[in-house]
């Protein structure tokens, strides 16, 4: 069976509830006030089954000062009903509705022309004309129009059988991952509380599942499901569905609210959209504050990232709303001005915003490129503007429109194109235009510090931390193997160095510098480079080369008398020479020696290095504490 909803729209008092009632049997002005003074206030819904089709009509308020419950009403329609009273012809909220459809994407549009019974044939054919011409302005040719009477019954048949068709031709919608709902009615059921109802956006939901309410994160319990009378198990995505729901009061949700699957919907108070103004507006100099209305929400919004916003055109803008929403790529959405009150354009949601709000300008260029890109393509314009990005399911969902099942493709198909890489053993993305920032700013930085410093070697580590805010620790180390591998940086130890001849090894020279370097490390008591030679049978002149080598890298220290010592050895004697003064602020060679675990004969050398590098200060057999101990 098809499942349509209609949203059924129009001027104030051109007759839609009435027709409504002629289609469905069902009178949707249920509210006191609306009785009185006969006119729809606030959404009304009903339903009526044909055969194999199942429609849901959406009665939409006409009057200007409900135009916010008609597009609460409007925002999830898969058919436009527009109603035009034959006796009062194309009125002001006529256009405006039209406007609206137009804006939301609403490509399937029926003209129902109400109250033929009280004109002639003449002033038919001439509103059909002019309908002609003014549908044509909104983007709509060879609109169906139906003349219709809810008094004598004329047409009605026609335009169920009219709806069938469309109904038929409507793509299915997608059923998407993630639930959610936005809320367009909320009242209290007596025994069963509080009911929440709306048009199903996205996902499944079955009863026992738990959801949260967006607006203010309350989680909620589903207790029954209903559609149209009829109690469910279960609802989908494009179905009008009330929830009986537990752990909220009908008191604390409002129309604007959305019920969302827990830990996968951003709520945002800043989006990226493409906003394109009405052709008949005055142009309108940013920034601006409007009204938003974005799903069942209105609030006001503060527009930036452009000048101006010109009537009949396009503009990528950085939108900051009054309130926290929900917004997912592709989703509509309308502006209204505050003065002279009315709707002035229509905006697509390209990205809901989280940390990145400060960046407006890299943010209107990025979203300049979604604006025209395909779903690869929008991949790559986010994995540039972050450097590297870790696409999970629910962030292609969401955030470029690509379900999890077609994700994998999208993914492979954006890394053909060599843009983007993906970081080795991870899920991570990572542009090319970052890896070349990262890798022009590791060589930048080791050259500088080898002009200041005399010194070409510096430690990774260092490095690493020094370039933090140019991406993740795990992107610059590779972004370092990648310079090692092609070249242009030399690794020795935990040392690296901009490529040059004075810098270079063999891979011959690499694994004899390993062997060396073996010999040393935790040695406190390492050998003469002879006995080293003899050892490894290494040349006795290729270990004094590759030791002077070491020397110049910061890996082995020179001590006197031709001895040699790691340095990372080095270090762990300083550590314990400051461990001991700071128990004993005097220390005999002896006492020292004992700490260290070595003998005089590599002892003495050791402080006599010291008392050089001022770490430890001599006097006759006692040494302190130096300055640059610390």
């Amino acid at each position: 069976m098809t499942y349509t909803i209609v949203g059924v729209i129009g001027h104030i008092d051109h007759g839609k509830t009435t027709l409504v009632g002629a289609l469905t049997g069902t009178d949707t002005d249920t509210h006191p006030e609306e009785k009185r003074r006969g006119i729809t206030i606030d959404l009304g819904f009903a339903s009526y089954r044909d055969g194999e089709h199942q429609f849901a009509l959406i009665d939409a308020p006409g009057h200007q000062k409900y135009i916010g419950n008609l597009l609460a009403g409007v925002s999830g329609i898969d058919i436009g009903l527009l109603v035009v009273a034959c006796d009062q012809g194309i009125q002001e909220q006529t256009l405006e509705h039209a406007a609206i459809l137009q804006m939301l994407g609403v490509n399937n549009l029926v003209v129902a022309l109400s109250r033929v019974d009280l004109v002639d044939d003449e002033v038919l054919a001439a509103l059909k004309e002019e309908l002609d011409v003014f549908l044509e302005d909104f983007g709509y040719r060879d609109v169906p129009k139906l003349a219709v009477s809810s008094v004598t019954g004329e047409g009605l048949d026609e335009l169920k059988e009219l709806l069938k068709q469309f109904a038929e031709s409507c793509p299915a919608r997608a059923i998407g991952d993630y639930f959610r709902m936005p809320v367009d009615r909320v009242f209290t059921m007596p025994g069963r509380g509080c009911v929440i109802a709306g048009t199903v956006w996205s996902g499944q939901i079955r009863v026992g599942d738990h959801l949260l309410l967006a607006d203010n994160t309350v989680p909620v319990r589903v207790r029954e499901i209903e559609a149209h009378g009829e109690s469910l198990e279960e609802s989908k995505v494009g179905h009008r569905t009330a929830l009986n729901v537990t752990g909220v009061a009908a008191a604390d949700v409002q129309r604007g609210d959305e019920l969302i699957q827990p830990d996968v919907f951003l709520r945002s108070r800043h989006l990226l959209l493409e906003v394109k103004a009405f052709p008949d507006v005055q142009e309108i100099k940013c920034p601006a504050t409007l009204q938003l209305h974005i799903a069942a929400t209105a609030c006001s919004a503060r527009i930036t990232g452009t000048r101006r916003l010109v009537p009949g055109q396009s503009a990528v803008v950085v939108v900051e709303t009054e309130k926290l929403v929900v917004a997912t790529f592709g989703q509509k959405c309308l502006f209204r001005l505050p003065y002279p009150v009315g709707t002035m354009g229509g905006g697509t949601v390209l990205a809901s915003l989280g940390d990145e709000t400060k960046r407006t300008r890299k943010l209107i260029e990025l979203g300049e490129k979604i604006a025209l890109a395909d779903d690869a393509e929008r991949l790559i314009a986010w994995t540039e503007f972050h450097g590297e990005l870790t696409p999970t399911a629910a962030w292609c969902a969401l955030q470029i429109g690509v379900p999890a099942a077609d994700q994998e493709a999208i993914i492979e198909q954006a890394l053909a194109t060599k843009l983007i890489r993906r970081l080795p053993k991870s899920s991570r993305l990572v542009a090319e235009s970052a890896i070349a920032r990262i890798q022009q700013e590791v060589i930048a930085v080791l050259t500088q510090q080898a002009e200041a410093n005399q010194d070409a070697w510096a430690v990774e580590e260092a490095i690493v931390h020094q370039l933090q805010g140019f991406g993740s620790a795990d992107l610059i180390n590779w972004v370092i193997r990648l310079l090692i591998e092609t070249g242009q940086l030399v690794r020795l130890g935990n040392r690296i160095a901009v490529g040059s001849d004075q810098n270079s090894l063999s891979k011959k020279q690499q694994a004899r510098m390993g062997q060396i370097m073996a010999v040393f490390e935790g040695n406190r008591s390492p050998p003469a480079l002879k006995e080293i030679a003899e050892q490894l049978q290494i040349p006795l002149e290729s270990v004094t080369s590759l030791s002077r080598f070491a020397i110049q890298a910061k890996l082995l220290i020179e001590l006197d008398q031709g001895l040699l010592l790691a340095s990372t050895v080095f270090q762990e004697l300083c550590l314990e020479l400051k461990e001991l003064f700071s128990q004993q602020p005097e220390l005999s060679v002896a006492d020292i020696r004992d700490r260290w675990q070595v003998t005089r004969k590599h002892a003495i050398p050791f402080l006599e290095y010291c008392d050089q590098q001022r770490i430890t200060l001599r006097n006759g057999n006692i040494r302190t504490a130096g300055d640059a101990l610390s």
